[in-house]
């Protein structure tokens, strides 16, 4: 068939519209000319065969409406049976050609053998064996009895080759109510000439006996009881299944009145020395036991089919399968869904999942032919779509899991509630920058925690929608920058007070702000590499999970690139934690740095419970985006949110406490750039520890513009302390007054004096030096302000 087509393509368009209407012109008188009255004429599609190209396999174009007229006339002919003329109905060379070289070939050796058979007996056998009718009428019942698949059987002799009868062919074949039947075919259909394809081709064929093979042996016949007699040659012709021959399709009116395909060998005489043909030994098949495959042809295949893609499965929404057993008919098939679509009767009532094949061609006909048919309606023989994420499925239920909109949404609202505030803290660091609260904690740095804060919200916002490749990658990004801009911006403002804590030296050690920003704009390159790398090289993926309800769950992969960040984050906040140790003991006038440390602590904790309950959250564990959601939701709030509130918090307390007070007292806010604790009932250790606070806030504080202030901040210190010392020895000189020590309240008169007499000039080495600058202290001061 392949070379058929081949034959077809070459020709050209022009030659094959001329078959093509030829072809139909043909059909077309055929349907008008046929009925029962009138039995059909000879017909040939030989010419129709070459006008069905291969057409694609989910389209039918008007070529395979001349495959549908072929197989309309197939039913047509099986239906007038009584009214056929005896003979040969011609269905087209190599139409199912295939169908009986591949599934009949063990029949068709039967035929072979019995060939072979019959050349030995017409060379060997006594005449009263060869004049025995009965002899050949019972080896064709034998053939038709030994295999059911052999609808008919018979050895048809050419003209005058047996006895002295014009023709002579036993033939048996099945009847209607399954019993067999044998006769003399050549009575009712003489078989000579070229028209009887089954008969003429093995006569041409058996013409050229260099064809066959010569089988040389020996024979032994019996001399007596007890010996053999002498060895004879054997040399006779012998015929194979290549020296076959398969006809064309047909109806065969006057021999089993069905559409059948003969499988005809020659068989040989012998005489004068010479082999000569003889006549046909062969068997037919029955149409009923060939399918045709009307469905598209699968690529792989290595056999042709005319019939192939002819079907009238819808093919939007199904697909064709062949139904075997069906015999030479259309509509054996069936339209089933497509994956993706369900059959639209799903109830106990169908439990044939698909559209008959036949019913389908009758419904199209129908509309070939202009009347009302089901084949138009919009949703007839059409399958529904399953609901997203379904491959496959029998009925609308859902396949992959609903997310909770509303929980969803609820958790989002307060994310972005909680976002807005940014912006408001972000206002609060530039509108009171200039307050010492504000001051020692570096507002700079401030903000730039804010910024990474404002990252670590975005993979909420990102991860609200459904998962996709873009939202996994997303949401990687914006925490991993978020994390190295905020807790890198911690770790290296606790970093500047361990290093400032540990110096013992009387040199101030420089640690700018730009000094930091520099370092943190490092980690967060690194960070960015390294999430480049990710993006590019193991890019995040989305995949599929089930749920406890066994629905398909969507959420994004977890693999070694995020266990990997996952250490990372672990190891840099646990060196986090060791400076927080560090600096446990180191003065803070605001305890700055204990709200830095509590927040490292937190982060670190709920960090690794995170990526442990992420362990449980994805594959082979049950899936559930809802819960993962709540759980990055319920983290970012734990983390970040009290982050912000442990540093924003209490500043924005004083500040505001202060406010309050000076605005009450009429004042200009100003108590907060100064010492709180300079009352004598405060305690000791509060005082030294607010004094050292002041000296490690003016070590840190590296701005050439603040040096001035810094240093007049070290000499109020050095100026509070000595008001302090004088103000005790005041209060001990009254208490001793009072008890009546007046040799001690000399004493402590006398050195009161000297205090006072002491000049700045005279004692130089006396006097306090602040970074090389003179310190005076004046006690005059102090003894008035002192009470009496």
């Amino acid at each position: 068939m392949r070379m058929i087509f081949s034959e077809f393509h070459s020709i050209g368009s022009v030659y094959h519209c001329l078959y093509f209407f030829s072809s139909l012109s043909f059909v077309v008188s055929f349907m008008f000319n046929y009925s029962a009255e009138s039995p059909p004429p000879f017909i040939n599609f030989s010419n129709i065969s070459k006008t069905v190209p291969q057409t694609p396999n989910t389209s039918i174009s008007s070529d395979i409406d001349v495959v549908a007229e072929f197989l309309k006339i197939v039913a047509q002919f099986e239906q007038n049976k009584e009214n056929c003329k005896a003979g040969q109905y011609d269905l087209g060379e190599g139409v199912i050609k295939q169908y009986g070289k591949n599934r009949f070939k063990q029949q068709a050796l039967v035929a072979v053998n019995r060939a072979n058979l019959l050349t030995r007996l017409w060379k060997e056998a006594e005449p009263e064996v060869l004049n025995s009718e009965y002899l050949f009428f019972t080896q064709v019942r034998n053939f038709v009895e030994g295999d059911d698949e052999i609808f008919a059987a018979g050895n048809c002799y050419d003209y005058m080759e047996f006895k002295d009868y014009y023709l002579f062919c036993p033939y048996a074949y099945r009847m209607e109510d399954g019993r067999i039947n044998v006769k003399d075919l050549s009575v009712e259909y003489d078989y000579l000439g070229n028209t009887s394809e089954f008969f003429y081709s093995a006569k041409v064929n058996a013409g050229k006996l260099e064809n066959f093979n010569f089988t040389n042996g020996t024979a032994q016949p019996r001399y007596n009881q007890s010996m053999h007699g002498d060895v004879i040659n054997d040399s006779v012709i012998t015929v194979t299944y290549e020296n076959g021959h398969w006809s064309k399709p047909y109806f065969d009116c006057g021999g089993g009145d069905i559409w059948m395909m003969t499988y005809t060998v020659p068989f040989f005489g012998y005489k004068n020395g010479t082999f000569k043909f003889k006549g046909t030994s062969g068997i037919d098949i029955a149409l009923d036991k060939v399918d045709i495959d009307q469905c598209p042809q699968p690529e792989d295949a290595t056999e042709p089919n005319v019939f192939a893609g002819s079907a009238r499965c819808k093919p939007e929404t199904t697909k064709c399968e062949p139904l075997r057993g069906l015999g030479f008919k259309r509509g054996s098939y069936k339209c089933v869904c497509k994956d993706g679509f369900y059959f639209p009767f799903y109830d106990q009532d169908h439990l044939e999942k698909y559209f008959n094949g036949s019913e389908i061609e009758n419904e199209y006909e129908k509309k070939m032919k202009g009347v009302e048919n089901k084949y138009d309606d919009l949703y007839a023989f059409q399958c529904f779509m399953c609901e997203p994420g379904c491959i496959t499925c029998d009925d609308p239920s859902p396949c992959v899991l609903t997310l909770n909109w509303i929980m969803r949404s609820i958790l989002l609202a307060i994310s972005i509630l909680i976002l807005c505030g940014i912006p408001l803290l972000v206002w609060f660091t530039v509108q009171y920058r200039d307050v010492k609260v504000l001051k020692a904690a570096s507002p700079v740095l401030m903000r730039i925690i804010l910024l990474g804060a404002f990252f670590l919200y975005c993979p909420l916002i990102v991860g609200y929608f459904e998962a996709s490749v873009v939202t996994c990658i997303l949401r990687f990004w914006f925490r991993e920058i978020g994390f190295s801009i905020s807790y890198g911006a911690l770790l290296l403002k606790t970093w500047r007070i361990s290093v400032v804590f540990r110096v013992r030296s009387a040199q101030r050690v420089k640690i700018s702000d730009g000094d930091l920003i520099k370092r943190l704009l490092l980690i967060t390159l690194v960070c960015a590499a390294y999430l480049t790398a990710r993006t590019i090289a193991g890019t995040p993926r989305v995949v599929e999970g089930k749920h406890v309800n066994g629905l398909k769950t969507y959420q994004c992969s977890s693999d070694w690139w995020d266990h990997s960040a996952a250490i990372a984050e672990l190891l840099f906040l646990l060196w986090g934690v060791r400076l927080c140790i560090v600096v446990r003991k180191a003065p803070s006038e605001f305890n700055e740095s204990r709200f830095i440390s509590w927040a490292i602590y937190n982060e670190t904790l709920l960090s690794l419970f995170l990526n442990v309950s992420m362990i449980f959250l994805q594959d082979p564990f049950p899936a559930n985006p809802d819960l993962m959601y709540l759980v990055i939701f319920i983290h970012t709030q734990l983390t970040t949110t009290v982050t912000l509130t442990f540093l924003f918090g209490s500043k924005m307390y004083l500040v505001y406490k202060y406010r309050e007070k000076g605005e009450s007292n009429g004042t200009h806010t100003t108590m907060l750039n100064k010492s709180s604790k300079s009352t004598f009932n405060a305690k000791q250790s509060i005082n030294m520890g607010s004094a050292h606070s002041n000296n490690v806030n003016c070590y840190t504080y590296t701005d050439r513009h603040e040096d001035n202030e810094c240093d007049s901040l070290l000499e109020k210190d050095i100026q509070e302390e000595f008001r302090r010392l004088y103000t005790q020895l005041e209060t001990l000189k009254q208490r001793n007054m009072k008890i009546g020590n007046r040799h001690l309240q000399h004493k402590l008169s006398a050195m009161t004096e000297a205090a006072q007499k002491e000049s700045p000039k005279s004692s130089p080495s006396s006097t306090p030096l602040l970074n090389g600058k003179r310190v005076i202290i004046n006690l005059d001061l102090f003894k008035e302000s002192s009470p009496l």
